[in-house]
């Protein structure tokens, strides 16, 4: 017996070979289903089925740039045209070093550019060959064979299908054939399984692969944090904000505003320019922080205070945090942080981190190291952590934390230490609190075996698919 869409493709196929595209819009039925179809209906011996192989070339995603924006080269002339010359060095603010070796080569040899005194300079116009891009030809695939990465190759299957003689003998004495389609609780409520048969699958049948969806892997690590922190029983903070003052980023730390490392930070921060001044805080606790930085450093400037800044670090939020905090008590955040920084491999101007606190009595430093050994050697599974005696103005004693990078070597990924006293009286707490900061991007490159942490935000589709 045949279902009805086994009759429906058996009834268009005749003794000459078609197609599975032809078959899918004749029927205007998904080719996928066509396909599962044509493999039941070759089980059965009704048709003969038979594919080939066939290459295909199609523009990769630079390709379909360089289509839209212009090839390197003719995007290098038409600059040259504008500035009439240019130093090679001004042109590594334009190209990559393949795009502009490649541009620079093509130009010279047809005559449109001149290089003399480390200088690049226009002489005439020619043709670029953008336009070959719009439709890929066997004279594409020429011009373009020595470039890598404009042009991919794929191997496609076509399916072909024809009846056979038992097919046309089971097409004359069709009866049309209810199936189940689906295990549902109506089928068993009801028992329409005694009256009905459930259709067959062939798992054997080849299909075309799909390109699903899925996590990405660097939020499925920082899941993965969060699950690890949350089952050794800290709980998540829930003042982060984007934007705060810099009472909250550095006056409530016990960083004085005339510190070096306060310059540092002002330095590394980013403020907001339209709006100049916030108040983010209880007026109490203001009070307390300028009575203790008049007492210890003998200066405080409201204003400075009360400047609008992009959230430098984590530990704003576990002061803010300190406010109400319970004593037992773990708290942790991932959120994102900014700083003005050269963007390379191990830095980039926002990232993540990992703010801990934990809050008891008699807790010692020897704690805080055990936690984050925990932290990054079973979490975050590098291979060795190691700790250096550091200085932070919020904490002592301080350390600062590297992780063995299986390709980079020993990368710094934080700070941490134990909050001073000082800082700790301005909120009212007279017991230990341990604190610590770790770059999680930075952990993430170990955790991923990645060796660019720009790699974490990339758009490459294809890449996070993999």
């Amino acid at each position: 017996m045949i279902s009805e869409i086994e009759y429906k493709v058996l009834s268009i196929l005749n003794d000459n070979w078609k197609n599975l595209d032809e078959i899918s819009n004749e029927l205007n039925i998904d080719k996928y289903k066509v396909l599962r179809t044509l493999g039941f209906l070759r089980e059965k011996e009704l048709i003969e089925l038979r594919e080939e192989k066939i290459k295909r070339y199609e523009l990769s995603e630079i390709g379909k740039k360089y289509l839209k924006e212009g090839l390197p080269e003719r995007r290098l002339l038409n600059l040259l045209k504008e500035k009439k010359e240019l130093n090679l060095e001004e042109l590594n603010e334009y190209f990559n070093k393949d795009e502009l070796s490649f541009s620079l080569g093509f130009l010279r040899k047809n005559g449109a550019i001149k290089i003399e005194n480390g200088k690049v300079i226009y002489i005439r116009d020619i043709e670029t060959y953008e336009r070959y891009l719009e439709n890929i030809d066997e004279n594409t695939i020429k011009l373009f064979k020595g470039r890598k990465g404009i042009i991919e190759e794929k191997e496609e299957t076509i399916y072909y299908a024809k009846i056979n003689d038992k097919g046309k003998e089971i097409l004359k004495n069709y009866k049309p054939e209810e199936y189940i389609e689906k295990y549902t609780k109506e089928v068993i409520d009801k028992k329409i399984y005694k009256n009905k048969k459930f259709r067959p699958y062939d798992i054997r049948i080849n299909i075309e692969e799909e390109n699903i969806g899925r996590y990405n892997p660097y939020l499925e690590f920082l899941d993965k944090i969060r699950e690890e922190l949350i089952s050794m029983g800290f709980k998540e903070m829930d003042k982060y904000s984007m934007i705060v003052s810099h009472f909250w980023d550095l006056d409530s730390l016990f960083i004085p505003q005339d510190h070096p490392a306060g310059d540092i930070s002002i330095m590394d921060a980013f403020y907001i320019k339209n709006i100049q001044y916030i108040e983010d805080f209880p007026k109490d606790l203001f009070e307390n922080v300028k009575n203790t930085q008049l007492k210890y450093f003998k200066i405080f400037d409201e204003n400075i205070s009360k400047r609008t800044m992009l959230i430098s670090h984590d530990t704003a939020i576990s002061a803010k945090t300190l406010l109400n905090a319970e004593k037992p008590g773990k708290y942790f955040l991932i959120e994102k942080v900014f700083r003005y920084d050269t963007i390379d491999a191990k830095h980039f101007i926002e990232f993540n981190q990992l703010e801990g606190i934990v809050l008891d009595d008699n807790l010692t430093f020897l704690d805080l190291l055990g936690i984050l050994k925990e932290l990054v050697l079973n979490v975050v599974k590098a291979k060795n952590v190691k700790f250096y005696p550091a200085y932070f103005p919020f904490t002592e004693p301080s350390v600062e934390v590297y992780a063995e990078h299986p390709k980079l070597g020993w990368i710094e990924v934080g700070g941490a230490g134990v909050f001073r006293e000082e800082l700790l009286r301005q909120f009212s707490i007279d017991y230990p609190v341990l604190a610590w900061g770790l770059g999680v991007d930075r952990l993430a490159t170990i955790y991923l075996n990645i060796n660019d942490i720009r790699e974490l935000h990339t758009r490459n589709i294809k890449k996070l698919q993999e």
